[in-house]
């Protein structure tokens, strides 16, 4: 299994973006079944909804964005909450703390980003 973060999915859709090419590499590899089923969580899914429409302002290309969805359930919510109150030397995002902990929980080990705050925790 594969989590796919907000980085990767906009470089992916963005053209312009500075990490297009080497998204589109990524996302062979992660067609192919390289690495398993993929998941994002709905914070990513905010991350990436929000930045899609604050630089197209185009509605519809945000929607087909919009149908990939993971929704957490309570128990993870928790998981994901508590990680983000307990942080002592870090200050990750919720949507982060989101990132870590549904990758605990499913055991994921990759993690498609463009992010280096996060390969550093060793996610």
């Amino acid at each position: 299994m594969i989590l796919l973060d907000s980085s990767f999915i906009i470089a992916y859709l963005n053209e312009a973006y500075v990490s297009h090419a080497k998204a589109l590499r990524m996302a062979k590899d992660i067609d192919d079944g390289k690495y398993g089923p993929t998941i994002i969580t709905d914070y990513i899914f905010d991350e990436v909804i929000t930045v899609i429409l604050y630089r197209t302002k185009k509605l519809k290309q945000v929607a087909e964005a919009g149908e990939m969805l993971f929704t957490v359930d309570r128990d993870t919510f928790d998981l994901i909450w508590d990680t983000f109150k307990e942080q002592k030397r870090t200050m990750h995002s919720f949507s982060d703390c989101a990132s870590i902990e549904v990758c605990r929980v499913n055991g994921i080990s990759n993690v498609a980003m463009f992010d280096e705050e996060l390969s550093v925790i060793g996610i």
